[in-house]
């Protein structure tokens, strides 16, 4: 029989191989092959866009200002659709204009060119405060470099110049936009946040993936790949606003080819709840969602026989208003980690008393 000793260094052999069993990266949800992003330039946005919308390439409103609590509503929706269930969180965030930031990966320093970076999204909303946050832009799957334009907390921190993907941003006056920006608005100084992501889904309360997808994608060579990112059944994260200026984020769980939403359905989903405008962000593997520093949604990245949150790019981060100042991330704040560890310990009171 063994000794408790034994006992002991067997069990914390198991808890501690399934608890740090390796990230197996295997849900890519990658809209562009060969380079990130249209290489043509904003005037094609004014030419090619919709004679309805004029020389508009972006749509501007007014965000709310109630200073009311709750800053911040998360609700989980479940919603069937014909062949299959979807599940999903909503938040709805008031105030966005003073509550919201978009954030590097791990903090300031986290998009840095020469030294970029990647962090869970648990990791980089830990360091901040963050009531609620969700990932954001796309990044290099390489080397880590945030993709698209990044503003944060009024620091121009990547000029993508020009790059014509659809973004979220929030400027100097208080007011939401969404849609396409020049590099002369990015370079203004007008924006306190902005963070790219791909396909504007949702403009002025119709779905408008077909026409977003067609004016992100200007290379013959990039239309399978722009497609099969719009149709294919994935996990899917979205932010945007409502008709009374508050801001929305949106995520369905999923895993590609297997199961989740394609971007039409996920537009539609969207006007449902109220949605005006919504751009599309990272997803797949990607798309996490965390609140009060617990993972909420369930990530599709195997690691051993459990599922977790993938080190991404930047994420969007509701801020506790009532909190003065930054605190450092703690690494006991890992969602996977602590719940094996809690029961880890549990088990061994356990023996520990039928021993006695």
């Amino acid at each position: 029989m063994l000794s408790k000793i034994e006992l002991v260094v067997n069990i914390w052999l198991i808890a501690t191989s399934a608890s740090y069993s390796k990230l197996e990266e295997d849900d890519w949800l990658i809209p562009y092959k060969f380079h990130h992003g249209p290489r043509h330039s904003h005037r094609h946005i004014r030419s090619c866009q919709n004679v309805k919308y004029g020389n508009t390439t972006h749509e501007i409103t007014k965000a709310d200002t109630t200073e009311i609590l709750p800053v911040v509503t998360t609700k989980h929706f479940i919603k069937n659709m014909s062949n299959r269930t979807v599940f999903g969180h909503i938040s709805i965030v008031r105030d966005p204009a003073k509550n919201v930031a978009v954030l590097e990966p791990g903090g300031d320093g986290g998009c840095n060119e020469k030294d970029a970076k990647r962090a869970t999204v648990l990791e980089t909303a830990s360091s901040q405060h963050c009531l609620v946050a969700v990932n954001a832009g796309f990044f290099n799957t390489t080397d880590g470099r945030c993709y698209g334009n990044v503003i944060s907390d009024g620091k121009l921190v990547v000029n993508y110049k020009g790059i014509q993907n659809a973004h979220f941003g929030i400027k100097k006056d208080g007011s939401l936009l969404f849609g396409y920006v020049n590099e002369n608005e990015v370079t203004s100084g007008d924006f306190v946040q902005l963070v790219g992501g791909v396909i504007w889904i949702v403009r002025n309360g119709e779905v408008y993936v077909n026409e977003s997808k067609t004016l992100e994608c200007s290379d013959v060579q990039e239309t399978g790949t722009l497609d099969r990112f719009v149709n294919v059944l994935s996990a899917r994260t979205a932010v945007g606003h409502d008709s009374k200026g508050n801001l929305i984020f949106a995520q369905v769980e999923g895993r590609t080819l297997q199961r989740g939403q394609t971007l039409w359905e996920f537009a539609n989903m969207l006007i449902d709840f109220g949605v005006v405008n919504a751009i599309n962000l990272d997803g797949g593997g990607s798309a996490t969602y965390v609140g009060n520093n617990t993972l909420i949604n369930y990530p599709s990245d195997n690691c051993g026989k459990y599922r977790c949150a993938r080190k991404v790019s930047t994420a969007i981060c509701v801020r506790d208003p009532t909190f003065k100042g930054t605190t450092s991330g703690s690494p006991y704040l890992q969602y996977v980690d602590r719940p094996i560890m809690i029961q880890f310990f549990t088990v061994l009171t356990i023996i520990f008393n039928l021993l006695d």
